[in-house]
């Protein structure tokens, strides 16, 4: 496999005025072609600097792909920089240069000189063309290095996406060859610590050294892919097994299984598809009343197209007068009680239960901090009730962390408590 070099070029990104979003798309579209990145790097877009890099990883059958700093500004140095660290000119392209033109008469506009660079291309090379931009996508060959590419890619993702994964994709895999991708199942934990996976996973997988494992960790969540090569011996009923022996050893918190294997891959479902598509099989509908949660469940769950189905809406109940007022939770227990209570969680779903005329409900309250807490009741500490006209359960919490983290994985507690009530329902026949 030619190593694969990734260089993210911007002064926004390393003095954190914006956030990266290239590595994980490119990481995750090369994997799925049997492709995987040897080295990424950040710089700063200033002289030299490109060049530098780009030399230092350039040798025969390397990749380098960088992103950004290809605009018409003066700050943008990237295609100077791949020149000088590959000794190949750059041309101006005359046919680049009147699209780019035209493009701009079409919307009323006219084109300065100064962007007169969009239009140089590598001598020795080839180009993409930017559909949504101006600064098309280069590609430097090397003469003193066979086999061996810079590939440089508009930084904004609106241009980059469309044109990595139309262009630029397709190109470099058909250029290297590079092998079928692994099989791949993952699984999909929730409320499951990292820790306590990998023990279970230890004797399971401990027959089995050539099998990959790599875990995404999230707040609440851990995904958890197991792979093989394609030419492995029996490399899908050997995956199948690892990952039916895993799910039997967390029966209650492995919400989805994806499969990737020589055919189209399995689509990937969080647990708010999980949980809202066990509503609409079963024609059934869900509300919330947040407290400490701010609307963090009502907001996942509408992320998703066609929620509208089977989620009824939400009420942020921050106040104990909108608890009392609009969830009729009683005066006497939020005076004994508190708002933070399992009295008051309680209520707060069978108040949503007849209001709203829904068929499930959460109810969250809890002390998300940084500040609020007591002795009796210490930030962190916070009551999750589910359920429906059958039955309300309620469960207490006292999680650490700072307050993102104390509200993030209460919303994953409530999701999970009421994804294990609807499977269990299922799985009973109710």
């Amino acid at each position: 496999m030619n190593p694969i070099h990734l260089v993210i070029i911007g002064d926004e990104l390393l003095a954190g005025k914006r956030q990266d979003k290239h590595l994980q798309r490119i990481a995750s579209t090369l994997a799925k072609r049997g492709a995987d990145l040897t080295t990424c790097e950040s710089i700063r877009d200033f002289p030299g600097a490109v060049t530098e890099t780009v030399k230092k990883n350039l040798a025969p059958n390397t990749l380098i792909i960088t992103t950004g700093g290809l605009g018409p500004t003066l700050d943008d140095l990237t295609r100077e920089g791949i020149s000088a660290a590959t000794g190949t000119g750059l041309r101006f392209d005359e046919s680049l240069w009147a699209n780019l033109k035209q493009r701009f008469e079409r919307r009323g506009r006219k084109i300065s000189d100064s962007s007169k660079s969009q239009a140089l291309v590598p001598e020795k090379g080839s180009f993409f063309q930017n559909h949504f931009g101006t600064a098309p996508g280069l590609v430097f060959e090397c003469e003193d290095f066979p086999n061996s590419l810079v590939v440089a890619l508009p930084g904004p993702p609106r241009e980059l996406n469309p044109m990595w994964d139309d262009q630029a994709l397709p190109f470099l895999a058909q250029k290297y060859q590079w092998p079928a991708p692994p099989n791949r199942i993952l699984l999909r934990f929730i409320m499951a610590p990292e820790a306590g996976i990998d023990e279970k996973m230890r004797p399971v997988l401990v027959n089995y050294p050539d099998v990959g494992l790599s875990s995404l960790i999230r707040i609440g969540r851990v995904d958890v892919t197991l792979s093989l090569p394609s030419d492995f011996p029996n490399s899908i009923g050997v995956l199948r097994g690892i990952a039916d022996a895993t799910e039997d050893k967390f029966p209650k918190h492995v919400f989805s299984r994806a499969e990737s294997m020589d055919t189209e891959p399995d689509p990937v479902s969080d647990l708010e598809e999980v949980v809202m598509q066990l509503l609409r099989e079963r024609g059934q509908t869900l509300s919330c009343a947040e407290s400490c949660t701010g609307g963090l469940i009502s907001k996942w769950l509408t992320d998703y197209p066609g929620s509208s189905d089977v989620f009824w809406g939400g009420l942020i109940a921050y106040d104990n007068s909108v608890k009392a007022n609009l969830l009729h939770v009683s005066e006497k227990t939020l005076a004994e009680e508190g708002a933070v209570s399992e009295c008051t969680a309680h209520e707060m779903v069978k108040g949503l239960l007849t209001d709203m005329s829904t068929d499930w409900g959460i109810g969250v309250t809890g002390v998300a901090g940084p500040g609020g807490g007591t002795q009796e009741k210490p930030v962190g500490l916070v009551y999750i009730a589910v359920g429906n006209q059958k039955r309300i359960e309620t469960k207490r919490f006292e999680f650490p962390g700072n307050r993102e983290f104390v509200r993030e994985l209460s919303a994953n507690a409530a999701l999970w408590i009421l994804w294990r009530r609807l499977i269990g329902e299922k799985e009973s026949g109710t």
